[in-house]
């Protein structure tokens, strides 16, 4: 059995080793039940290390080509022997799918997946909230439009009738963009995963909050960059640090969701944003300016006050600032639109900001239409990337949004949500302020989906969202959007996807489960 390992070659020893014997066994040259070398005594014939070669039989285990039996060696497998055993998935599967954490994503389902449950975890909806008529209504005059063809193709980037009203969208929320500036995406996840693939190489450093959205976690690391979370408080993203973490990391892009962020629904004021994008563009690194929920404001506040709510504690009685307002979010030139809730891309004009936004979060989940605003070199760089996966979006979709825009239903459907979501939000602040236990602080949110809540000490929420499923209501957990270490002390909880009337029962079964779980870590605190 000859063999001969090149010590100056890029390929390990040991996958030099493994494809020796490979090759060697499916050729035939090692027959079946060969007995191979002990692993001690191969190391010493090729002069390597016994854990090159411990590796090396594993690997070629794990491909059903040898096995071993205790007392008697490692012999080559028969043919037919690895018939009908299952693939090597270890080594199929490749580098870039291996880095997603699968913990992350089951645990999400497991939240998610509570049907009879009171649902404060899913981050989407309450379909209810779609009146029946708007998508009916709005496909049929899309679909009876004089100039739509069945057979009509839509550019990679777009139509440009759709992407010329999404440029007159953003103007009038404070963004100076063109039509070629703008493309349409089949969801915003889409842009951003256009964007890891433009942008990041394996090694590169991505800022982010230090708890955010966590598919963009899953993307920045399945391209193997290096992660760094900045702190937040109740006004987002720490901007006052932002200068020392790019000095000190050299990051190759900020991602951020400076408006309503999920998880914690925080805002950043007019002053956080200008001081991101300056030290963004003094360090030459881009941010991408993830925008969902930006047009769901409910909270009628002074420019000094917004993004300065803050956390209330129980028992501390803290009101809510402001009621719901009507229109702050409606057609997009309303101009009782706060300053403070301009975008980030509307702040710059030489191309450090990518911003991209959805339809999913304000007209229907099931609408996968988003759009991405960017320099026109970006586009034209994620235009050829796209080709390698999506040729376009649904043309048919393309043209609903079309139709919401021009029409005006868009801005008249989103002013509704506002009020909806507005009532229910203070539903879930009064259940808190009434029902939570000593210990527990929350945020007060403008708008957007989410409440971030800090359990008292000494909980944890992967914990108590068991014991919180068992008495029917669920939630999700801090840990999935943390960045580099456990986050067990916060949920989330989203007011706009239960029903009005489930809200109070079901923060008051959660704060129940809470209350026990305090009384339960008490009294094992005293047995010890």
């Amino acid at each position: 059995m000859p063999i001969t390992l090149n010590r100056h070659s890029s390929i390990p020893l040991y996958r030099q080793l493994v494809n020796a014997l490979r090759e060697d066994i499916v050729s035939g040259a090692l027959a079946a039940n060969y007995k191979l070398p002990p692993e001690r005594e191969l190391a010493e014939r090729l002069g390597v290390n016994r854990a090159t070669v411990l590796q090396a039989y594993q690997q070629l285990k794990s491909e059903g080509l040898i096995a071993s039996h205790v007392g008697r060696g490692t012999f080559v497998c028969a043919s037919d022997e690895r018939q009908g055993t299952a693939p090597p998935w270890q080594i199929l599967f490749s580098d870039y799918s291996n880095r997603f954490t699968y913990h992350d994503i089951a645990a999400a389902d497991q939240a998610q997946q509570s049907p009879d449950a009171i649902d404060f975890a899913t981050g989407s909806q309450n379909p209810a909230d779609i009146p029946d008529d708007l998508l009916r209504n709005v496909s049929i005059r899309a679909f009876e439009s004089a100039d739509f063809q069945s057979t009509q193709e839509s550019p990679i980037e777009g139509f440009p009738q759709l992407r010329e009203l999404l440029a007159d969208h953003m103007t009038q929320r404070g963004v100076r963009c063109d039509a070629d500036n703008v493309m349409v995406l089949s969801g915003a996840e889409q842009g951003l995963d256009l964007c890891v693939r433009a942008f990041v190489n394996p090694g590169d450093c991505v800022l982010v909050e230090q708890s955010t959205f966590f598919p963009a976690l899953q993307a920045f690391r399945s391209a193997d960059a290096r992660v760094i979370g900045v702190p937040i408080d109740e006004q987002g993203m720490r901007t006052d640090l932002l200068d020392g973490y790019c000095k000190r990391f050299h990051p190759k892009l900020i991602f951020t969701i400076p408006t309503f962020q999920n998880p914690s629904g925080a805002t950043m004021p007019l002053r956080r944003r200008r001081e991101l994008v300056e030290t963004a563009m003094r360090y030459q690194c881009l941010v991408i300016e993830d925008d969902p929920y930006g047009e769901l404001c409910y909270s009628e506040r002074s420019a000094g006050t917004i993004g300065a709510g803050g956390f209330t504690a129980a028992g501390g009685g803290g009101g809510i600032t402001g009621g719901v307002t009507s229109g702050i979010a409606g057609a997009s030139s309303s101009p009782r639109r706060p300053r403070e809730l301009t975008p980030l891309k509307g702040m710059e004009n030489a191309g450090y900001v990518i911003y991209l936004s959805t339809f999913s979060k304000t007209v229907t989940p099931g609408l996968r239409t988003g759009w991405l605003v960017a320099d026109s070199h970006v586009i034209a760089r994620i235009a050829a990337l796209r080709r390698m996966i999506d040729q376009h979006t649904s043309s048919s979709s393309q043209l609903i949004c079309m139709e919401l825009l021009s029409s005006g239903r868009i801005g008249r459907h989103i002013e509704r949500l506002c009020e909806i979501y507005g009532h229910r939000r203070d539903l879930m602040l009064d259940a808190m302020r009434r029902y939570a236990p000593d210990g527990m602080r929350w945020s007060t949110p403008m708008g957007g989906y989410y409440l971030w809540a800090r359990l008292p000490d000494g909980l944890r929420a992967a914990r108590l969202l068991d014991d919180a499923r068992h008495t029917g209501v669920t939630f999700m957990p801090g840990d999935m959007f943390a960045v580099d270490e456990d986050d067990s002390s916060h949920i989330r909880l989203n007011f706009v996807r239960p029903d009005s009337q489930l809200i109070e029962p079901g923060i008051k079964l959660l704060c129940g489960t809470i209350a026990e779980a305090i009384q339960g870590a008490s009294g094992h605190s005293s047995e010890r």
